[in-house]
């Protein structure tokens, strides 16, 4: 284990690293139009999720944030595949939780199988930002259809995709608007398709992928276990963590071994200070709308400008809108609280704990055997 005195200039190195985000001038007008267009995008999708009757506004608000790009080509290709992917894996789920009769096992198995190939796919194939969503959705179904067994298991496919559709088309909205108006000047010419690069040839087997993924799929096989015997709330948060954090360039998983170590550190890092930001700023708005709004859009550009940064840790910036998000955005306005925050910061802490365990395990079982062999 590193020293404190370590860690300690570590975490130095990367507030200070954040703090001159806001003081460095590169880039400044790209950024500062982005974080504009993302507030108007969440904001718009807030209103249809609501009118849409979607059940997690704040999921429906984080669409809306993270479909968003400055390419109009790339916000129409990144928003087909998150449609896409969530539409199947909320489908997929549907059928088989309504087949499996919420059996643990056969869920957990079915966890195992989805969880663990649509990351794989996600790794090594074109399009993984809907393998990534399809699995994702997959997940967070199976896992609230066992939270919540007396509920009917369509409603919680129905409202996943109410929400994404809610802050896709809110983003489809304000980017086009941007495109059409006051994009061109500052970011160039928009496309509405864009020539993507000729498909690279892939091998019929990653070794290295598949056992990342195997990692992954061994910690979502003990979340429907915990949520029946421990009734833990926070059991989808946890799942979203376990495949969030493991999903990594492929190139790293040959090379740079820290890669996930880092992501875990950095999806901690903002975490913590999005629901610390949250709760701090919940003191001085007192329920107050407009107040509200006002935390809300700073907590958006704030989190959007590390995001951009094009720096290492821009991943901290990402997770801290997202809690940002999940505290401010409540389905009921009268009901913000911090709770949602600090909830959302256990699931993030349960998914953490499974995965450095299960990875920890597998990896001695690895050196064990290796050692028998040798």
């Amino acid at each position: 284990m590193k020293p404190a005195s370590t860690i300690l200039s570590e975490t130095r190195l990367l507030l200070s690293s954040l703090a001159h985000e806001y003081v460095s001038p590169e880039r400044r007008p790209q950024r500062l139009l982005d974080e504009v267009e993302t507030v108007l995008s969440v904001m718009l999708a807030i209103m249809f999720a609501h009118l849409l009757g979607a059940h997690n506004v704040g999921w429906a608000a984080f669409s809306g944030y993270m479909v968003m790009r400055t390419q109009l080509a790339d916000t129409l290709n990144r928003a087909g595949l998150r449609i896409v992917g969530t539409v199947a894996g909320a489908l997929m789920a549907w059928w088989l939780v309504t087949w499996l009769e919420r059996s643990l096992v056969l869920m957990s198995i079915s966890l195992v199988m989805v969880g663990g190939g649509t990351l794989y796919a996600a790794l090594t194939r074109q399009r993984s930002y809907a393998w990534l969503f399809t699995g994702l959705t997959f997940v967070m179904v199976v896992l609230d259809a066992l939270r919540e067994p007396s509920a009917q298991v369509h409603t919680f496919a129905i409202t996943r995709a109410l929400e994404v559709v809610s802050g896709t088309a809110a983003c489809l909205i304000v980017n086009l608007l941007s495109a059409w108006t006051v994009r061109p000047r500052v970011h160039g010419r928009q496309y509405f398709f864009r020539d993507r690069p000729a498909p690279s040839v892939m091998k019929a087997w990653e070794r290295s992928a598949a056992m990342h993924a195997l990692q992954a799929a061994a910690a979502l096989a003990i979340l429907p276990f915990l949520s029946a015997w421990l009734k833990v709330e926070s059991i989808t948060g946890a799942a979203i963590t376990i495949m969030a954090v493991m999903m990594i360039p492929l190139a790293t998983l040959n090379g740079d071994r820290g890669a996930v170590r880092m992501r875990v550190l950095h999806r901690f890092a903002g975490s913590l200070l999005g629901a610390a930001s949250a709760a701090i700023a919940l003191v001085f708005s007192h329920g107050n709308v407009p107040a509200t709004l006002l935390f809300l859009t700073v907590g958006i550009m704030v989190g959007r400008h590390v995001e951009n940064s094009a720096k290492p840790f821009a991943y901290v910036g990402t997770q801290y809108s997202l809690v940002f998000l999940v505290v401010f955005v409540p389905d009921d306005l009268a009901a913000v609280s911090s709770i949602p925050g600090w909830e959302r910061m256990g699931g993030i802490m349960l998914g953490l704990a499974i995965l450095v365990t299960v990875r920890f395990a597998i990896h001695y079982v690895q050196s064990r055997l290796g050692a028998r062999a040798g």
